[in-house]
């Protein structure tokens, strides 16, 4: 595979440093540019010193002084820089497959979901007002079910709602929700339909290179809640509550519009004995909200007015005064625009809310991140240099002998004192079998590797394998580590030319337990040592060996890596 323009370092496009909020269609295009570096590293990955000068000179070239305000490897830092690295990758894409973008046709797509539910919706509410207002000149419209229908259904579905999402992190609601997801169901697939829609369109307009070009890139935002948490839904819940807004629009001018233009007559009725009283506290009750502006006989009907509107099956219409009739109108309008219509406004302004919320707090530590943020902070080994950002150069804390393990391995050490492990830094383990045949030497290069792949030093080190014993104290290492800013930042150093065993694969859940679902954990590999060098790079059949094993554990925040690379790029 030729390096493309993708590739090149020399189309550095600075990128402005105005506002780095991220949306949703900015997350979708986040994604596939990171799967296809991915996939181009996957299938050539001699192309990584390249990908390692493009992201670095996009960093130099504008994020960083976008950013100087900022410190590195601060959760803002990260959010920033890799927005910032988003614009600048859209900036050096292809102008004519820009638009093509799969985030820019979801964009599309969800507008025009938004409009066509919106229109569905006002379209609805128009019609079951105007069924519910039907009015022959025989009997009176029922209020009862037009209060019950439009008002208290909807207020209690809108409720639902609220309580649904804010006892949503709790046990049985995450299940609840994981069903109400009548809006995956009904709304994705929309989404779905109107960006190919949309996607066809715009191809129609475009070379026929083009289009093949831009084949590869259609594709929808992928709902990853394991990543990116309410912000992969609440695209999905906030066309819903839109349908809700157009359909108590659209029930409020169709009411207003039939009694404005026509002569309705409004009632009540029940085969059970109510008294009217009765019938006036709950109306009076439902009234509260706007009694101080409209009172008795103007917002809600009186006493006298509600007994004079009842409905008595042998009692014919004449016999009914009009004003009685009438009373109901205004109290119907009131009704539907307080526990209707805002209700909705309230929950799409908090639907809206708290997606921007849920984006600004992304953190990006999940595993294929690690890797483009630590090629955009850190300089190449050949221009590393004090003040680069990733702290100063460290040495790496000379592990014990297995025969001198102390009981409980301390995580105090220089490099971790004053408040916990740095945000720069990581808690790095070394396997056993690794740790026997390195050399002080050694030790150097690894940690300039491994800052290279994560952009982090070495704050703590221990030794794991061996034995039960051994692997039990470096876990108690790992949970009595004290970070300065979490989450956990663990390294693993392990000999690749083992394959993973269920042993390998137990410590990596071990691991996990002790950090956390949302720890960052790299797991880096190394081939058999020699004589010349003791960190060799693995050969291509044992690193994709592990890199099937790991994929089957479905960790989004674990990382494998090969620790050094081999002196042509390929494996």
């Amino acid at each position: 595979m030729a390096p493309s323009p993708l590739y090149s370092t020399n189309s550095t496009a600075p990128p402005a440093a105005g506002d780095v909020r991220w949306t949703v269609a900015d997350l979708i295009d986040f994604d596939y540019y990171v799967d296809e570096d991915e996939r181009a590293l996957r299938e050539k990955p001699g192309l990584r010193k390249q990908l390692a000068e493009r992201d670095r000179a996009l960093y130099l070239g504008g994020i960083k002084d976008a950013t100087a305000g900022q410190k590195e490897h601060t959760p803002k830092h990260r959010s920033a820089a890799l927005r910032l690295w988003l614009e600048a990758r859209r900036g050096i894409e292809d102008p004519q497959l820009r638009g093509l973008l799969p985030g820019e046709t979801f964009a599309r797509g969800q507008r025009l979901v938004i409009l066509g539910l919106g229109a569905v919706g006002l379209l609805a509410g128009i019609g079951m007002a105007s069924a519910l207002l039907s009015y022959d000149g025989q009997r009176p419209v029922n209020v009862g079910w037009f209060i019950s229908l439009l008002v208290l259904l909807q207020l209690f579905l809108a409720g639902f709602t609220a309580a649904v999402w804010l006892a949503r992190s709790s046990g049985p609601m995450r299940s609840v929700m994981e069903d109400f997801s009548l809006l995956s169901r009904i709304i994705a697939p929309l989404f779905a339909q109107a960006a190919r829609w949309v996607q066809r369109t715009r191809l129609g307009h475009v070379s026929r290179e083009v289009r093949d070009k831009a084949g590869a890139k259609q594709g929808l935002f992928r709902s990853h809640h394991a990543l990116y948490g309410s912000a992969s839904y609440l695209p999905l819940l906030i066309p819903a509550q839109v349908f809700g807004v157009a359909f108590n629009v659209g029930a409020i001018l169709a009411t207003v519009s039939l009694e404005w233009f026509t002569d309705l007559a409004f009632g009540w009725g029940s085969s059970l004995h109510v008294d009217p009283r009765t019938i006036y506290e709950i109306a009076r009750l439902i009234a509260l909200p706007w009694s101080p502006f409209f009172g008795e006989g103007v917002g809600y009907p009186s006493l006298d007015q509600i007994a004079g509107s009842r409905i008595v099956l042998k009692d014919p219409l004449f016999i009914l005064h009009a004003e009685d009739l009438r009373s109901w109108g205004l109290f119907l309008i009131l009704s539907l625009v307080t526990y209707g219509l805002l209700p909705r406004l309230a929950l799409l302004g908090a639907s809206v809310w708290a997606q921007r919320r849920a984006l600004a707090s992304l953190p990006f530590t999940h595993a294929r991140t690690q890797g483009l943020y630590a090629r955009l902070v850190t300089p190449s080994l050949e221009t590393a240099q004090t003040g680069s950002g990733v702290g100063p150069e460290m040495a790496i804390p000379a592990a014990p002998s297995v025969a001198s393990v102390p009981a409980a391995p301390s995580v105090a050490e220089p490099a971790a004192t004053g408040g916990g492990i740095p945000l720069d830094a990581c808690l790095l383990m070394i396997h056993v079998d690794v740790d026997e045949v390195l050399e002080a030497a050694d030790r150097e290069r690894l940690e300039r590797l491994l800052r290279q792949h994560t952009g982090w030093r070495v704050a703590v080190s221990c030794i794991f394998g061996g034995s039960s014993v051994m692997t039990n104290r470096a876990i108690e290492t790992v949970e009595g580590a004290r970070w300065q800013s979490p989450p956990p930042r663990v390294v693993l150093i392990e000999d690749g030319t083992q394959p993973p065993i269920t042993e390998s694969l137990g410590f990596l859940r071990k691991l996990r337990a002790a950090v956390g679902t949302q720890g960052q954990i790299v797991l880096m590999l190394v081939g058999d040592a020699d004589a010349e060098d003791r960190l060799r790079p693995l050969s291509d059949f044992d690193f994709l060996d592990w890199q099937r094993k790991i994929d089957q554990m479905g960790d989004p925040y674990l990382r494998l890596e090969m620790l050094a690379p081999s002196a042509n790029g390929v494996r």
